[in-house]
């Protein structure tokens, strides 16, 4: 099976919905640089699979966009 990454976000605070970025540095043990959630925690890089975004989708949600999860990575 093949993914493939579909948007990087970040938010500068957290709380709010991530804005998606083109590139993103990477730093080890500690996140997406420039993103609220980076650190030395249990969480410094979200991922979610856009199937999951779908099934939100077909319950009749609307207005969903990369990073509304507040993800980091959508593949």
């Amino acid at each position: 099976m093949n993914g493939r990454v579909l948007a990087i976000s970040i938010s500068e605070t957290k709380g709010v919905p991530k804005t998606s970025i083109p590139e993103a540095i990477m730093i080890e043990d500690f996140g997406i640089e420039g993103d609220a959630h980076a650190g030395k925690w249990h969480r410094q890089v979200s991922l979610l699979a856009d199937e999951s975004v779908d099934k939100m989708r077909n319950q009749g949600v609307e207005g969903l966009c990369t990073g509304k999860f507040a993800e980091n990575i959508t593949t």
